[in-house]
C-alpha cells in the first residue's frame, strides 16, 4: 500500500512552486491564481513545455502510424497468448454505481490472479484496501470524474483522502476543457499538483486524457503536458463513457511519450485479440472489466 512520505503539508506550496490550495490572506493574491485555483506556471516551465510540444507535434506530423494501426493489419500473435498478460491488466468495474456485494465480487477476482491493479470508485476505496491487504495487487481509485472539471484544490483533496486510505494508484482525469481550449498552464499545474501528492505518498498517478474528445494536436499536447507535469502513466480514456481504445491513438501516445511513462489502453478491450493489438501497438498496460476479463479467459 502507499506509504505516507515526509513532504510538507498539502495546504502549503510544494517544492516545485505549485500552490495546492487557495490562499486566504487577501484579494491581492488573486492575480497569481489561475482559473483552476492554483498558481500558474513559471516562464521557464512554459518555455520548456512549448518547445517539447513543438517537437512532439512535428514528430507526429512527420512519421506515419505503425502498421498495426492499419485496419487490415494481421492479428498479432501476442493476442492469443496468456503468458504474463495478467501483469499488464488494470481491472476496473464495469459500472461506477456498484453495490457493496458487487464490489466484493469484483475484488474476489483480484485474489485469484496476479493482475497489476484493481481500480474502484472512491466510495469503496477503504473496502478494497481491507479486502486486498497483504496482496501484491495494487489498488487504485478515481479522481476528477467525469471530465476533470473540478478545481485543482478539489482534486488534491480527493487524492489526499484516497492516499490516506492506502490507495496505490490515482486515476485522475485531466482538465479536458483546458486541453480542448489549449489552456495548458492550467492542465500542467493541475496534473503536477496531484502528481506531487502521489509521489509524497509513494503512489503513482495515471493521467486520464480522454482522447475521444481531442483532435490530433491536442492529443500530442496532452501527452507532453502529462509527462512534464510528473504523471507516471497516460491513459487513453476513463473507460466509463463507452469510448473504445484506438490503435492509432496508442501509437501516437508511444511516440510522444518516448518510453518515459506507461501507456495505458482503455475502452472496448473485449478479447485477447483486442488486448494483443494494443500491446503490439506499444501499450504497456490495458484496462479490462471483470466481465470482459472473464469473456477473454483471463480468469482461470
Amino acid at each position: 500500500m502507499a506509504q505516507e512520505g515526509v513532504c510538507a503539508d498539502a495546504s502549503r506550496p510544494t517544492s516545485d512552486g505549485a500552490v495546492l490550495f487557495l490562499p486566504t490572506d487577501g484579494r491581492h493574491q488573486v492575480d497569481r491564481i489561475g482559473d483552476n485555483g492554483t498558481s500558474t506556471m513559471t516562464d521557464q516551465e512554459r518555455a520548456t513545455l512549448a518547445a517539447e510540444i513543438a517537437s512532439a507535434v512535428g514528430l507526429v506530423a512527420r512519421q506515419p502510424s505503425c502498421k498495426c494501426a492499419e485496419p487490415d493489419a494481421p492479428v498479432p500473435v501476442r493476442g492469443t497468448d496468456l503468458n504474463g498478460l495478467h501483469e499488464s491488466v488494470d481491472l476496473f468495474p464495469l459500472r461506477l454505481d456498484c453495490s457493496r456485494s458487487e464490489i466484493e465480487d469484483f475484488l474476489s477476482v483480484a485474489l485469484t490472479s496476479a493482475y497489476r491493479s484493481v481500480c474502484v470508485p472512491p466510495r469503496w476505496a477503504a473496502l478494497a484496501v481491507r479486502c486486498l491487504a497483504d496482496r501484491p495487487t495494487r489498488i487504485g481509485s478515481m479522481v476528477g470524474l467525469p471530465v476533470g472539471a473540478s478545481l485543482t484544490p478539489t482534486k488534491c483533496a480527493e487524492a489526499e483522502c484516497l492516499l490516506r486510505l492506502g490507495i496505490d494508484d490515482l486515476w485522475m482525469v485531466a482538465d479536458m476543457a483546458g486541453l480542448r481550449t489549449r489552456d495548458l498552464d492550467a492542465v500542467f499545474v493541475d496534473i503536477r499538483a496531484v502528481a506531487h501528492l502521489a509521489e509524497c505518498r509513494g503512489a503513482q498517478l495515471n493521467a486520464v486524457l480522454e482522447f475521444p474528445l481531442l483532435d490530433l494536436r491536442q492529443k500530442a499536447e496532452a501527452c507532453v503536458v502529462a509527462r512534464l507535469a510528473g504523471a507516471d502513466a497516460v491513459v487513453s480514456s476513463s473507460n466509463v463513457g463507452g469510448a473504445v481504445a484506438d490503435i492509432a491513438d496508442i501509437d501516437l501516445m508511444c511516440r510522444t511519450i518516448g518510453g518515459e511513462l506507461d501507456v495505458v489502453a482503455a475502452g472496448g478491450i473485449r478479447t485477447l485479440t483486442d488486448a494483443g493489438r494494443m500491446l503490439d501497438a506499444g501499450a504497456t498496460r490495458v484496462v479490462a472489466s471483470i466481465e470482459l476479463a472473464a469473456s477473454f479467459s483471463l480468469i482461470h
